[in-house]
């Protein structure tokens, strides 16, 4: 590589490594007399005002964090219209290449490897911002072992507006949160489950998902009730899989409570099961709980308050993003409108209304099933035809029902529905909506799983004739 300064005084020394923000250098402040790493932003993305957003903003939550387990960022400074940030210069490999395939890491190193880096998580949670990338890519260990956690280029600090726009899906899904591949409100319990994943894959030299597609792996984060498949082998402690299956729980609700709860579980694990004493931390409320895995209950759905004590704001956020058209958004927001189709019932009530009695002539209950039916066919039409608007007109649904219909409506070329048998009552008849086949933008079929055949669909009496379809 020909020697290059940046900005009069970084005196490049070699290339670290490369990804699709930038290349990272090793540099010599002159000034300073002082190692550090560049991180240089590819010339094609210089100008793409909202790049340099998303890479502005990396700096910001960066910034914000000082600890021992968390690279440091120097500065953001330019040369000649190039955007580089300035950081810590931390000698050593990443995770990445440290673990083994089919091996692992020994156990006493997994597990110090993913205290360090619960450390780290636990001082940006306390302060708002979740990393959204845990992977081992990201994690860099010296020589001494000691562990620094790097790229929060994709962190949100609480804040400040989100970064997922244009329908991008940010993160790496191989150690994505089942939450987080729905795109829906995240706190730092999501930054746990990827690290979950990684210390399953530290211990065992494997990864439940490995090998898979993208399609294949968002199919399984659509259609998983509870652990994802995981197998440990004998020589693997019972409350060490205790801990791995604590994090790896489906709802967020379910998993261990936060990072600093992570270290003293990990931490205790680590001195033969005896407690470790500790300064309490005060945990900061982050995000909206109500995720999309934990709203099948939908009495008790609500609005959960931030932490300034002000209603969330999370519905409006995801209503307010346009969508992209990329294979991964599709894939993405398709996921995310085919999971709230499945998980998100209306249970609404149904309105009284006069009941059918025996006197009543057999041929008026048969116009009015066929009346019933014909309304429930418009509806199928309407799913398939991507037509809104009479869906809206037919049927009655929740704000979050819409928002994800438009998601399904936008990122999918083909969906195919069909409907179940009618089941009549003196109230109201019911039906079931089938979504058959979901075919992405590029020709790709995405999985239809389950939980898209069993859709309940109830049209109730309305006096002589019948009300809108709920769902």
């Amino acid at each position: 590589m020909s020697e290059r300064i940046f900005a009069g005084k970084y005196e490049v020394q070699q290339e670290i490594a490369q990804g699709s923000m930038g290349i990272v250098y090793k540099a010599l402040d002159q000034k300073l007399n002082r190692v550090v790493a560049l991180k240089v932003v590819h010339p094609h993305l210089t100008n793409d005002p909202s790049f340099l957003q998303r890479f502005l903003r990396e700096a910001r939550a960066m910034a914000r964090l000082q600890h021992d387990n968390i690279v440091t960022i120097y500065a953001v400074e330019q040369d000649q219209g190039t955007q580089f940030m300035v950081m810590e210069y931390f000698p050593g490999t990443n995770l990445h290449g440290r673990a083994q395939s089919n091996t692992g890491l020994p156990l006493a190193k997994a597990l110090a490897i993913t205290t360090q880096t619960a450390k780290a998580l636990a001082y940006a949670h306390t302060h708002g911002i979740i990393h959204r990338d845990i992977k081992p890519a990201n994690v860099l260990i010296g020589t001494d072992d000691r562990v620094k956690l790097t790229d929060f280029g994709i962190a949100a600090a609480l804040d400040e507006a989100p970064l997922t726009t244009a329908g991008q899906l940010i993160g790496t899904l191989l150690y994505m949160s089942p939450e987080q591949a729905k795109d829906a409100g995240l706190d730092g319990r999501s930054d746990l489950y990827s690290l979950g994943l990684m210390l399953y894959e530290m211990v065992t030299g494997s990864h439940p998902r490995r090998g898979l597609s993208n399609t294949a792996v968002l199919g399984m984060l659509a259609n998983e009730t509870g652990l994802p498949p995981v197998s440990f082998p004998p020589n693997i402690p019972p409350n060490v899989q205790a801990l791995i299956n604590d994090l790896l729980r489906y709802r967020p609700v379910d998993r261990i409570h936060d990072a600093q709860q992570l270290v003293d579980r990990l931490e205790t694990l680590q001195a033969g099961g005896r407690s470790v004493p500790r300064a309490v931390l005060q945990r900061s409320a982050l995000a909206d709980d109500q995720t999309i895995c934990e709203l099948e209950d939908t009495n008790r759905r609500g609005t959960t308050p931030s932490s300034s004590g002000k209603p969330s704001q999370r519905a409006e956020e995801r209503q307010a993003r346009s969508l992209g058209t990329g294979t991964i958004m599709a894939i993405a927001f398709g996921t995310i409108a085919a999971l709230a189709l499945g998980y998100i019932g209306l249970q609404s009530g149904v309105t009284s209304a006069p009941q059918v009695t025996s006197s009543q002539p057999a041929t008026t209950v048969e116009l009015d099933a066929r009346e019933a039916q014909e309304r429930l066919e418009q509806l199928r039409l309407a799913v398939t035809t991507k037509d809104l608007e009479g869906l809206d007109k037919l049927s009655v649904m929740s704000e979050d029902r819409r928002n994800w219909i438009e998601g399904m409506f936008r990122n999918y070329n083909t969906i195919e529905a069909s409907l179940g048998e009618l089941v009549p009552s003196p109230t109201d008849i019911t039906s079931t909506l089938r979504i058959e086949k979901l075919i992405l933008p590029n020709g790709e079929a995405f999985p239809v799983g389950p939980a898209l055949q069993k859709i309940r669909l109830t049209i109730s009496r309305k006096g002589t004739g019948w009300g809108k379809i709920h769902w």
